[in-house]
């Protein structure tokens, strides 16, 4: 495998940062801060430097697009993620290329065409209302652990058949621990975040080891069972260890990245009362019945803008990565075969020469009259796009919809005048205090 010198990217703007350890602590620190202190200094495309190797930084919807979707067949995902993720999520979506990516996520997409979806709407909405009828007389909660547990709740029970009622504390622990040492040197210590990581896999595999013979004999209609019993053309099924694989991936996918766009949602609601009380308004008579259609719910318009904005400003992966499979030039630079390219979302969602005034929190800017996210195509990818776009987020909308929907009919929510929550980048967006939300039941 060919291996890329500093020499090789010597023309690339930007710097190298500490010996070994490169740019490692200020990315982990605030990637934000740092992605911008980069950019301001070098431009859209700089190169970075950290102990799992060397990158070139994108930005821009002109590299969203090139990197993503016209150069995707000559691009690798699986290679590009696999120093970081392989032992975590090996056999994950994002750690496949090609046909293998191809049939695994035909496969996972059946979840999320219109009948499954329109079969959601039968199991979700109890389960959210049950969760949030739980915070009766509290008038204080950390916000993100609750939507966590909450939308576990769902995941478990839609994509795995299990009981929502049973104590998934657990696997809600598992799964942090996963994703938190996706961010982590590689180190296995006894308690090191990564050491963690690697045991947080370990129970998920023994967990979903003890269910999965019943599911195979037994198979109903959620994903698990899907992929019990899905088949390729040539009559071959999945092995006991891809389907945990991908439970572990989807278990991942499927609810930290929805509690934290509700969590974030609620902070931005908190401290935007007017916005809070419009969305009140629109959701005060509408209620999930046998006759709700998934389509029914794009008539919560003001929930959609402020789930968007909420979206552009707080994107839960801010950027991918990918190994180039040929030379590219962006930007009149030549970037070379097997460079690792990190397309930066976030960079682009905050870009002042595609939106205007883009610190300010302001949803109306994705309205029909405004559509600032259609004057430039690729602007806004907190989906990412292309081949690995995210096949779940109708699945998330609708969550998120259905759940504020239910909070904001029995609550007015608040934060403190003045506070502005501590924001952790990576590896997913997140509050660094669990956002403490006020409560005041209405």
């Amino acid at each position: 495998m060919a291996t890329i010198t500093k020499k090789d990217l010597q023309h690339i703007p930007g710097d190298w940062g500490l010996p070994f350890f490169g740019h490692f602590f200020e990315f982990v620190a605030n990637a934000t801060k740092f992605y911008e202190t980069q950019k301001k200094k070098y431009g859209d495309i700089f190169k970075i430097s950290t102990p799992l190797g060397m990158a070139v930084v994108v930005s821009g919807p002109a590299a969203n697009k090139f990197i993503l979707v016209e150069e995707g067949k000559f691009t690798s995902s699986k290679e590009a993620w696999e120093n970081s993720l392989g032992e975590l999520f090996p056999n994950g979506l994002m750690l496949m290329d090609g046909d293998q990516h191809k049939y695994h996520r035909s496969i996972m997409q059946e979840a999320f065409k219109k009948i499954p979806m329109q079969g959601y709407l039968d199991i979700m909405p109890t389960i959210l209302a049950n969760g949030i009828k739980e915070l009766k007389g509290k008038k204080k909660i950390l916000a993100f652990p609750f939507f966590k547990n909450l939308t576990l709740k769902v995941a478990a029970s839609v994509f795995f058949g299990l009981d929502p009622k049973q104590d998934l504390t657990a696997v809600n622990k598992a799964v942090t621990d996963i994703v938190n040492a996706s961010a982590a040197l590689h180190i296995k210590l006894p308690f090191s975040n990564y050491q963690k990581g690697i045991n947080g896999r370990k129970f998920l595999i023994n967990y979903f080891k003890k269910i999965l013979p019943e599911r195979r004999a037994n198979p109903g209609k959620d994903l698990f069972s899907r992929f019990c019993t899905a088949k390729d053309e040539d009559g071959n099924q999945f092995t006991d260890q891809e389907i945990i694989d991908h439970l572990i991936f989807v278990l991942m996918a499927a609810h930290d990245t929805t509690a934290i766009t509700l969590t974030l949602m609620s902070y931005f609601l908190a401290k935007h009362t007017d916005w809070q009380n419009a969305l009140r308004a629109e959701g005060a008579n509408f209620e999930v019945t046998g006759e709700t259609k998934v389509n029914d719910l794009r008539t919560l318009d003001k929930m959609g803008l402020v789930m968007k904005e909420t979206l552009r400003i707080h994107p839960p992966l801010i950027t991918v990565s990918r190994k180039l499979g040929r030379d590219i030039e962006i930007n009149e630079l030549t970037i070379p075969k097997d460079t690792f390219v990190s397309v930066v979302f976030q960079m682009t969602h905050h870009d002042e020469r595609i939106w205007s005034s883009p610190a300010k929190f302001d949803p109306e800017r994705f309205n029909k009259e405004r559509s600032e996210q259609l004057k430039c195509p690729f602007g806004y990818a907190p989906f990412g796009a292309g081949k690995h776009h995210c096949i779940g987020y109708q699945f998330a909308e609708l969550m998120v919809k259905i759940g504020m929907t239910e909070l904001l009919k029995r609550y007015k929510i608040t934060v403190p005048v003045g506070y502005e929550s501590p924001i952790k980048d990576v590896p997913l967006k997140q509050p660094k205090d669990n956002l403490p939300l006020y409560l005041e039941a209405i």
